[in-house]
């Protein structure tokens, strides 16, 4: 397929000098180029200071690697630049990798064993609080015995690490290009002490594609890495364009100016592409979760009874319909039921009524977010407020505030301000461990809102576990479960499934639309016509 220069210097005038480089060698755009679209944005270079989805999921999966990752299609870990999954000890505390000997970094340097102690040390001792830097918390130490030999020690058995080394935090890099500290930094380390080791102005890696250009909120070019490691990219060169509204994003897939568009149309808009002509819909597996949140601290979440009133005037089908236009499903634990662990547990409040745990009527404010969760967000604060209010038990006030200053005031200590708000929650590593524990546990959670040592236990018993689907740790998941719809720390809502939409004449973006959450241009393609 061509594209004609009228369309090129459309693009040209959208992107800037990016687009000059895509289009550059003649008018068309050759069927291996790719324009992806999206209202994300890339917060970051450094794989170290990264914590969004559009930095973890696409920039440093498509441009960097981890010594484990995601078949395609699944949650199965295989191994990436490791040449096999890792000799684990009989205690669980030492897990021993062998590298594969034929990588190379962007910059043409040969990646060793020292590297990948370099990266998994940088990350956990930089631990910027923007980062995921923590999920390697549990590393006591590293040896390399060898040039293609990891040993990793850990300080006691956690059965998810592996799954956390195929996150973000764990991409490799090159140690003679970017900085770490000696050891880990302090807890009360400034942010000019945090920023000091963060290189924001490229990126080094192994992925299967080279970062070219980057111009922030604009555009990403990306090119197909000659050198890789693994499989060929389908396509030799990929551009993002970060749009700043979904209705610019939907002008542009329409108009045929990109070829795919990914996150975030709202509902409506999504209707509106069904009448659309050369257009495809991909659905796929849904990962994300949205849920309410209770500080414990406050009135009147303080009170079990009032929780639990919530739970059952909370009709989540009509949500899904009315807010997301059907997009959803019901999420009836925190653990989705795309994982095997998963178990309904708040199921229980179906057949109930608030007026089964409530008597007087309550008087709440209900908080959330403008802008970090999408336009629908006020839609959703104000169906959940209607249903509350429906039930005659409830008296709600909405109340809003922007992102940054939303999470400086939600969270419990001397700014938590917030008795009820709502949330959004993106999984870190695919196991049910990142749905319970960063909520439930008393210290290690990120709430820090609930306190039950028997969760604690459980916890702790099911992380140390002596395989991952084991059936002691299948039960300790759904007690775990049931519990936490006891007592509802929590109030789970519905996960969100993941949608993309191509022209007609790009392929494979189905293949990258599993479970794992990683969109990934290597399999995408434009075909002949």
């Amino acid at each position: 397929m061509t594209i004609s220069l009228k369309r090129c210097n459309r693009l040209l005038v959208a992107a800037g000098t990016l687009a000059l480089l895509f289009c550059a060698g003649g008018a068309a755009l050759a069927k291996d180029n790719l324009i992806v679209g999206t209202t994300d944005s890339v917060t970051t270079l450094d794989p170290a200071k990264c914590y969004n989805y559009w930095c973890s999921s696409v920039v440093f999966e498509n441009t960097g690697d981890r010594l484990l990752g995601y078949a395609a299609g699944s949650t199965e870990l295989v191994p990436k630049l490791a040449a096999d999954m890792p000799e684990i000890s009989d205690d669980g505390l030492t897990y021993t990798f062998t590298l594969r000997e034929d990588v190379t970094f962007h910059n043409g340097s040969h990646m060793t064993s020292e590297d990948v102690k370099f990266s998994l040390n940088r990350s956990r001792w930089i631990n910027h609080p923007e980062g995921a830097g923590f999920l390697l918390a549990g590393i006591d130490s590293i040896e390399t015995p060898d040039d293609y030999t990891v040993v990793i020690h850990l300080q006691s058995p956690d059965i998810t690490f592996s799954s956390k080394l195929a996150y973000v935090e764990a991409t490799i890099v090159p140690a003679d290009v970017y900085e770490s500290p000696d050891g880990p930094l302090p807890d009360d380390a400034s942010s000019e002490q945090y920023d000091q080791y963060i290189k924001d102005d490229a990126f080094i890696g192994t992925g299967p594609y080279r970062l070219e250009n980057f111009r922030e909120s604009q555009s990403m070019l990306m090119v197909a890495n000659d050198d890789y490691w693994g499989d060929e990219p389908a396509n030799d060169k990929v551009l993002t364009r970060f749009f700043a509204k979904a209705s610019q994003l939907l002008v542009a897939i329409k108009a045929g100016e990109i070829d795919v568009a990914y996150r975030h149309l709202t509902p409506k808009q999504q209707d509106s592409m069904a009448e659309a002509e050369d257009i495809q819909a991909i659905k796929g597996n849904g990962a994300a979760i949205r849920y309410l949140v209770f500080n414990p601290e406050l009135e009147p979440a303080d009170e079990l009874n009032v929780r639990r009133a919530m739970a059952a005037a909370i009709d989540r089908d009509r949500i899904i319909e009315n807010v997301l236009g059907g997009r959803a499903e019901p999420l009836l634990s925190m653990v989705p039921p795309g994982f095997e662990a998963n178990v309904p547990a708040f199921d229980r409040y179906a057949d109930k009524q608030a007026g089964d745990y409530l008597d007087d009527k309550v008087e709440l404010t209900l908080w959330y977010s403008r802008g970090h969760y999408g336009d629908t967000e006020p839609s959703l604060a104000q169906t959940i407020a209607r249903m509350l209010e429906e039930t005659d038990l409830f008296e709600v006030e909405l109340q809003s505030s922007e992102w940054a200053q939303f999470v400086a005031n939600a969270w419990p200590g001397d700014s938590g301000q917030y008795p009820v708000f709502l949330l959004g929650w993106y999984p870190d590593y695919l196991d049910p461990d990142d749905y319970i524990a960063p909520f439930f546990h008393s210290e290690d959670s990120f709430l820090r809102m609930y306190d039950n040592a028997d969760m604690d236990e459980l916890l702790g018993a099911q992380q140390a576990a002596t395989s991952v689907d084991s059936d002691e740790r299948m039960q300790q998941l759904a007690e775990i479960q049931q519990l936490a719809a006891e007592d509802i720390p929590t109030l789970p809502l519905y996960v969100i499934n993941q949608y993309a939409y191509a022209r007609d004449n790009i392929e494979g973006v189905e293949k990258t639309m599993g479970p794992a959450q990683l969109f990934r241009f290597s399999v995408i393609h434009r075909t002949g016509e």
